[in-house]
C-alpha cells in the first residue's frame, strides 16, 4: 500500500552535464503530472518523463523539477580561414576606398562564423532518463514507507470500530421489545461487519493494485449503515457506541484520502 504523498531528489554529474531531478507529490483524485524547467525543444523528453511516471504511479498531483547545467566549460574554436578572409576583404576595401586600415581583433570575432564551441558528443536525454528512473525508485520507496505508517493507523482504528460494532450487537434490543420491528438493526450490523471485513482484506492484500478509491467507497458504505442504525436505535448505550464508531471511521477516512 502506497501513500499519495512522496518526495525524492537525485543528482549526478558526467563529463558534460550536471543534472538534478526532484519529484514530489501531494493528494489528488486523479493523476496530474507537471514537468518544470525543461527547454521548449525538449518536448519529447518531457513526454517520456510523463509516460515513465504513468507506468508506475496511478494517482496524485506530481511535480518533476529538472535542473540541467554544463559540468565544464566548452572548448572555444576560432575559424582562422574565415577570419583571414574577413581581414583580406577589410584591407581590400580600405585600399579601394582609402579608409583607415586599422583592424580590431575583437570586431572581427564578433562577425558571423568566426568562432564556434565544442559540440556535445551525445544529447542530454539519455542521461536525464537514467537519472529519472533512479529518482522514481526512491520516490516509490518513500511512498511505500509512508503507506506502511498509514496502514498501521487505519488498522488500529478499524479494530476499534469493529469492537464497537460487536458491542452494539450485544446492546441491540430483543425482538420482543421492538415496536413493529422499527428498532431492528440486524441488517445494518450485518452489512457493517461485511464492509469492515472487505476493508480489512483490501488493506492487507499483497496484490500490486491501487487501493485508495475502493477503500474510500467501503468507508462510505460503513458510514451509511452507521447512520441508518443510529436513526433506529433508542438504546443510549448503543447510540453512544455508534457515535464513537463514527469517530473511528472518520479517522480512517482521513487516512484513506492519502492512499494511492
Amino acid at each position: 500500500m502506497r501513500a499519495m504523498t512522496g518526495y525524492s531528489s537525485v543528482s549526478k554529474t558526467n563529463k558534460i552535464w550536471d543534472v538534478q531531478i526532484i519529484i514530489r507529490a501531494v493528494n489528488f483524485k486523479y493523476l496530474d503530472i507537471t514537468v518544470h524547467n525543461l527547454a521548449p525543444e525538449e518536448v519529447v523528453l518531457e513526454e517520456k518523463i510523463k509516460r515513465e511516471i504513468k507506468n508506475r504511479v496511478s494517482r496524485g498531483k506530481i511535480e518533476v523539477f529538472v535542473y540541467i547545467t554544463t559540468a565544464k566549460s566548452k572548448k572555444f574554436y576560432i575559424n582562422e580561414k574565415v577570419v583571414a578572409e574577413y581581414i583580406t576583404q577589410a584591407r581590400s576595401l580600405s585600399k579601394k576606398y582609402k579608409l583607415n586600415p586599422e583592424i580590431n581583433v575583437k570586431d572581427i570575432l564578433n562577425l558571423p562564423q568566426t568562432f564556434s564551441f565544442e559540440k556535445e558528443k551525445k544529447g542530454i536525454q539519455p542521461f536525464v532518463f537514467i537519472l529519472l528512473k533512479e529518482a522514481l525508485n526512491k520516490f516509490i520507496e518513500f511512498k511505500e514507507k509512508e503507506g506502511l505508517i498509514i496502514k498501521k493507523e487505519i488498522l488500529l482504528n478499524l479494530d476499534k470500530l469493529n469492537f464497537n460494532v460487536e458491542n452494539i450487537t450485544k446492546q441491540k434490543p430483543k425482538a420482543k421489545s421492538m415496536e413493529n420491528g422499527k428498532e431492528d438493526i440486524d441488517e445494518e450490523l450485518s452489512l457493517m461487519s461485511f464492509y469492515i471485513s472487505k476493508l480489512e482484506n483490501k488493506i492487507n492484500s499483497k496484490k500490486r493494485e491501487t487501493k485508495g478509491k475502493s477503500m474510500d467507497f467501503l468507508t462510505q458504505e460503513i458510514l451509511r449503515e452507521l447512520n441508518a442504525a443510529s436513526s433506529k436505535t433508542k438504546i443510549k448505550t448503543a447510540a453512544l457506541l455508534i457515535v464513537e464508531g463514527k469517530n473511528y471511521l472518520e479517522r480512517i477516512r482521513e487516512q484513506v484520502q492519502n492512499i494511492e
